[in-house]
């Protein structure tokens, strides 16, 4: 009678130089689904026949559950330099991707980035944001990057999930939605650093906070909407991301009003300029223009609409060099309002301003055609209360 090993037959023994006993195997796993190849696997140096057997085991077990052995040895490092080339590929401004390459080589990789991704578990993707919790005030972009990385595992097959998914992240306290504007003097000296800025950095916040106009009506701005002449910026549409979209993110305003707005002085001669290093710019980057008015005022280095978290970076790091509360770029547009109630504005005047609809009552019914004049008005007003506090 044979009596069978209870170890992989295809488990050898071997020795080194030195004497040392070790054992080793090559074993066949099945078809590769990726390749239609056949998946054939070599292993050495182990100490015993059972931890040779406990590896075969696992290799079979990562095979038939759909995951290459190699895969699982992926380290978050390795998956990042992936990822990296896809997000420098998305379009991204080069100011944006340094900002990121920090965040990255001074929180993240620190972190994971000698880690396998098949090994980050819930436990450590808390244990990170605990940790960013206790350092900086404003930290979920950072944990956004680190879980996209991880995205990127899973949609390529190294990882069947993402940890990020369910872990429970600790809450940014200080965003107040209530709250979500700058009184004067903050507002003061958020102007007072834009200078500072690159071109295109300053003119997206100072458009942003001397306008009140969305996000998304930012984005697709082009050199057509500004009348230099007439000091005007005309509104009529906008740029909302959605996957039910089909790709189709450009549609009328919140609230399907167009409108036209006038613009002081300062900011036109900042469009002004930025216009001209625009051209420069995209110059640069081999991209030559048909025709500059449809060009869109702010974009991205292959000349497409901004990626969305633009303006939010731009207005954070701001926000920290300043050590100023905490507001979202919405909370430019709440502090536009709340700076022309203050300068006691024609109300009919911000509403129109800021495309709001107007309630059709008998008051208001008398404002339905808001003239040049009020609109003209509403912004002599907020000019002269910014003249009181020093700024215009």
């Amino acid at each position: 009678m044979t009596i069978k090993s209870k170890y992989h037959s295809a488990i050898k023994e071997y020795n080194l130089k030195d004497g040392s006993k070790y054992y080793r195997f090559t074993v066949y796993l099945g078809v590769d689904s990726y390749s239609g190849k056949d998946k054939i696997v070599t292993r050495s140096k182990f100490s015993s026949q059972k931890a040779a057997q406990v590896e075969i085991d696992r290799l079979k077990y990562e095979f038939n559950s759909g995951q290459k052995p190699e895969d699982m040895r992926k380290t978050f490092s390795g998956v990042y330099e992936e990822w990296d080339v896809n997000y420098k590929d998305s379009g991204i401004v080069m100011s944006t991707y340094s900002k990121t390459e920090g965040y990255f080589n001074n929180h993240i990789l620190p972190f994971f980035g000698h880690m396998k991704v098949s090994k980050i578990t819930v436990r450590h993707c808390e244990q990170f944001a605990i940790q960013l919790s206790k350092k900086l005030k404003y930290f979920h972009h950072i944990i956004n990057y680190a879980s996209d990385v991880m995205n990127t595992a899973v949609r390529y097959e190294y990882i069947n999930s993402n940890p990020f998914s369910t872990a429970k992240i600790p809450k940014e306290s200080v965003h107040e939605i209530s709250d979500n504007y700058l009184d004067i003097e903050d507002f003061k000296l958020l102007i007072s650093h834009l200078p500072s800025l690159d071109s295109m950095a300053r003119t997206v916040l100072r458009v942003l906070m001397f306008t009140g106009i969305r996000k998304g009506e930012l984005f697709v701005l082009t050199w057509s909407d500004v009348d230099y002449k007439k000091k005007t910026l005309a509104i009529h549409e906008a740029y909302s991301y959605s996957k039910h979209n089909n790709g189709n993110n450009v549609g009328r305003p919140k609230g399907k009003l167009s409108r036209i707005i006038f613009l002081d002085d300062v900011t036109l001669d900042i469009l002004k300029q930025w216009q001209q290093e625009q051209v420069l710019l995209l110059t640069q980057l081999g991209i030559s223009l048909d025709k500059q008015t449809d060009q869109l005022i702010f974009n991205n280095s292959v000349n497409n609409y901004l990626n969305s978290y633009y303006p939010n970076e731009q207005l954070t790091e701001v926000i920290e060099a300043l050590n100023l509360k905490f507001i979202t770029v919405h909370g430019l547009r709440h502090t536009h309002t709340t700076h022309l109630a203050e300068a006691s504005a024609d109300f009919v005047g911000i509403q129109n301003r800021l495309g709001h609809v107007l309630s059709k009552n008998t008051t208001t019914q008398f404002y339905l055609h808001v003239t040049d004049k009020i609109k003209r008005d509403t912004l002599e007003s907020l000019l002269a209360y910014y003249k009181e506090h020093g700024i215009y």
